[in-house]
């Protein structure tokens, strides 16, 4: 698997995307959570292949790409992807998208805001349940600004699977955010998710492992959309692409008509 760094425009700003260019796959858009960048699918988006080949932007203020002094809610950034994929070369549209977290909620509103853009969704544990608040936002707010290593330490205590040296890119990566995106989600209202028209699938994580969907809220919002499916996976924490690849791979990949259990074979 070959990835290519290159720049795109936004809205006024340059995003930086990483996407995979061999072996070539018609392309899929992963865009990620809070504070973090498109570095976070780079072992991720191998389950993905043959199928779909992995474009995986820096959202503003996050990772390489621009970093404005305002303008870090869902609609700015969705409007950012759609001059990317307006531009880009070989991201003909209507693509796939999927989103984690921060980045399910700019897909929403890709797909709302600009539907012709967007094929088929994937939401990985969107945040959508005001009952369930997401503690991490504001602890990681917090200490991205406190002396070196008690970051790394709070998220290696989350995440003790994961490993040092996962707890230290994460937090260089939160480092590097702008202080303007974590303000503008701790500061944000309650998100209103449009019930969009394409297909979409819900993937739950556990709400008892760190998940932030309840059950309620995911079959109420499912059972708004005219072409909704829910996937729970049970014990799967809020970053359920990094703890249960296979899993999330294989229902992406079914969901949008490949292979079933492809990435099982991996």
């Amino acid at each position: 698997m070959r990835w290519q760094e290159q720049t795109g425009p936004g809205r006024g700003v340059r995003l930086h995307v990483r996407r995979v260019v061999d072996p070539p796959a018609p392309p899929v858009l992963l865009l990620h959570g809070l504070g973090v960048g498109g570095v976070v699918f780079q072992a991720f988006a191998r389950r993905l292949l043959p199928f779909l080949a992995a474009v995986a932007p820096d959202l503003r203020g996050h990772g390489q790409s621009d970093a404005p002094s305002s303008g870090y809610t869902p609609p700015d950034y969705a409007l950012d992807l759609a001059e990317l994929i307006g531009d880009a070369e070989g991201l003909t549209p209507p693509l796939p998208v999927v989103g984690h977290s921060l980045g399910a909620l700019v897909a929403l509103e890709l797909a709302s805001l600009r539907p012709e853009l967007v094929s088929w969704l994937v939401l990985l544990d969107p945040p959508l349940d005001p009952e369930l608040p997401n503690p991490e936002i504001e602890s990681v707010y917090r200490l991205r600004h406190s002396p070196p290593g008690e970051l790394e330490a709070y998220l290696l205590e989350r995440n003790p699977g994961g490993g040092k040296l996962l707890a230290d890119m994460l937090a260089q990566l939160f480092r590097a955010a702008s202080d303007a995106a974590f303000e503008a989600m701790l500061a944000g209202r309650p998100f209103e998710a449009p019930a969009v028209g394409q297909p979409t699938l819900v993937i739950q994580a556990d709400p008892r492992k760190g998940g932030i969907l309840g059950d309620a809220a995911a079959r109420a919002f499912v059972e708004r959309l005219p072409n909704g499916r829910l996937l729970k996976i049970p014990g799967a924490p809020h970053a359920v692409h990094a703890s249960h690849p296979v899993e999330v791979a294989d229902a992406i990949l079914e969901f949008g008509g490949y292979s079933s259990g492809a990435a099982s074979s991996r």
